[in-house]
């Protein structure tokens, strides 16, 4: 049995395949089985992807009807025989070496389900990006100097991170994942859009330790056929989704009496309801329709009101959300991460 599962679901994403078929074939780790489910495409992925199976016997290919990109993930997921799970998305690629660094993370940390490495920013042309980087996401300006360290994050502690700062795991490329935290933490939830690895995410961080691995081993590519954007993110703040998504963890929390079982801090899910409360209020026109609306919110919630106005930008540069994420680490208990005496990584030196 192979020691990986490499799993690629696929719909009509031609263009970049090749790139990441290259990306697997060339890994200095070859203890892989690869998954793939293709959504039935029709601009010469299938066909492509026969023709790679063709050469490597280790690919089994699956075509079923699509039904969204976290169904597809879930088909592979339940497909896959290995104890290491590796969700390679189609537009996005590796370094050589990215699985053997973080299946090895996975083999000297049996407390961890989940390894966890810096991300590089590509464009279409496979380019670095620098205008924006990996490095300026909140939750690595909220580690600060530790994420150029090799180091584990203990349960509870990456779900407090979500709850403040979004996704402690920007993309699914930089995570290798033990295959039991899928039956004790479930599948990908379907009913949130294009965000719902965000509450997966929440979920199995409230079960596991994750090892930080630090070193740029994986890419995001930036593109404008992505299935998120800024639009669908504040459409879904508007929505509630990500309120939804937090409750939802929490629910999980109690269920499984996980660190922080007495509720993922309600203090932390007023961010999301602080970003719900700011878009709405941005499509009010009139003050009637405004004062209405204060109202409704001071009905619902008056001891949250005052933080719920506070603008978001205001309290970010003043540090004040980095304060209430370290005070409700410390109310729940959750220890800080612990650090490896590792080499510092270069790109990282600069972090504050």
């Amino acid at each position: 049995m192979p020691k990986v599962s490499i799993l690629l679901p696929n719909l009509n994403n031609r263009r970049f395949l090749p790139e990441r078929l290259e990306s697997i074939s060339r890994q200095t780790f070859q203890d892989w089985e690869m998954v793939v489910v293709d959504g039935f495409s029709t601009d010469g992925a299938w066909e492509l992807l026969q023709e790679y199976a063709r050469r490597e016997p280790r690919v089994s290919l699956f075509q079923l009807p699509p039904s969204g990109i976290y169904a597809a993930w879930n088909d592979c997921i339940e497909r896959a025989a290995c104890d290491y799970i590796y969700i390679a998305t189609n537009d996005d690629t590796m370094e050589p070496d990215c699985l053997e660094k973080l299946a090895a993370a996975l083999d000297a940390h049996p407390e961890c389900d989940l390894a966890h490495c810096c991300l590089t920013f590509i464009d279409e042309q496979s380019r670095p990006v620098t205008h924006v980087t990996w490095d300026d996401w909140p939750p690595v300006k909220f580690a600060g100097s530790l994420i150029s360290r090799r180091h584990v994050r203990p349960p509870g502690y990456d779900a407090v991170i979500a709850c403040a700062l979004k996704n402690p795991y920007y993309s699914v490329t930089q995570l290798l994942i033990r295959r039991g935290l899928f039956a004790r933490g479930g599948l990908f939830e379907k009913r949130w859009g294009s965000f719902c690895d965000l509450e997966w995410q929440m979920r199995a961080s409230l079960l596991t330790s994750t090892v930080h691995v630090p070193e740029y081993l994986a890419t995001w590519r930036m593109h404008s056929l992505q299935s998120t954007s800024r639009a669908r993110y504040c459409a879904a703040v508007k929505n509630g989704w990500m309120v939804e998504m937090v409750d939802s963890a929490i629910a999980f929390s109690k269920r499984v009496q996980s660190p922080g079982a007495d509720g993922l801090p309600r203090r932390l899910r007023r961010f999301f309801e602080a970003e719900r409360f700011h878009e709405r209020w941005q499509e009010l026109s009139g003050r009637a329709a405004k004062l209405k609306f204060i109202l409704e919110t001071l009905a619902r919630d008056p001891a949250g009101f005052y933080y719920l106005w506070r603008d978001r930008r205001r309290r970010w540069e003043s540090g004040e959300i980095f304060r209430d994420i370290r005070e409700e680490l410390a109310r729940l208990g959750i220890p800080a991460p612990v650090a490896e005496a590792t080499e510092r990584n270069p790109r990282n030196e600069t972090v504050p």
